[in-house]
């Protein structure tokens, strides 16, 4: 059993090896186990995974299962991890396991049933803050609920980009990597990145607008009832 902790004080505990954790290893690797590199990343850099994860609207309840994908990646990939570099390897590969989690939420949104089992499984993890020791637990109720408006806003936008613009703008816009990171790291000329961040930019700030125009519309209907 390994454990880490966030700087906000969240914890995530990995069993090695694990049913996943043998799936995703090479035929060639033995069972994985923490080493003392990856678990100094784990502990380093769980930070930028649970915030990536949260600003590209994972759910607190599957932030865990989010971030133990990628940090199965990191101990597979510890030996090929530049030092100095192991910021721009976590955030790439979270940009990843958070695309494959939102393409596999929005499959799930056609049966009903799943989304109602995690809405109960956020109530029960304190997610609506009830005051337990949740993620959200003890914070004020308005406060969830426009984070939760401002999530669903930047996932409508997200939901408009290519996997490719929107890889390219959360690593750079929302992780602050430079393009020559983010080119190293996905194994794309910087001029690639340099486009399709332009792009998704121009992606965003067309959602933005289309909120704010439908948000005016919606007032003014109020107001002339």
């Amino acid at each position: 059993m390994a454990r880490w902790a966030t700087g906000g004080g969240r914890e995530i505990s990995m069993n090695f090896p694990s049913p996943t954790a043998r799936r995703l290893s090479a035929p060639s690797i033995d069972p994985l186990a923490p080493t003392g590199r990856a678990a100094a990343i784990a502990e380093q850099q769980l930070d930028v995974i649970w915030r990536m994860a949260r600003r590209l609207g994972v759910p607190d309840c599957d932030i865990e299962d989010v971030a133990q994908e990628v940090l199965i990646v990191v101990v597979r990939r510890q030996d090929y991890i530049e030092v100095g570099k192991e910021r721009a390897f976590v955030a790439s590969v979270t940009a990843r396991v958070v695309a494959n989690f939102r393409r596999t939420r929005r499959r799930r949104r056609e049966d009903p049933s799943d989304e109602l089992e995690g809405f109960a499984s956020a109530r029960s993890g304190g997610a609506f803050g009830s005051g337990g020791s949740g993620a959200f637990g003890g914070v004020d109720a308005e406060q969830n609920v426009e984070r939760s408006r401002q999530l669903a806003r930047l996932e409508r936008a997200l939901d408009e980009m290519t996997e490719a613009q929107r890889e390219a703008f959360t690593l750079f816009d929302l992780e602050q990597l430079t393009a020559p990171e983010i080119a190293e790291q996905l194994g794309v000329p910087e001029a690639a990145i340099v486009s399709r961040v332009r792009r998704a930019r121009e992606v965003f700030k067309r959602a933005l607008a289309r909120e704010a125009e439908l948000c005016g519309a919606a007032g003014t209907h109020r107001s002339d009832e």
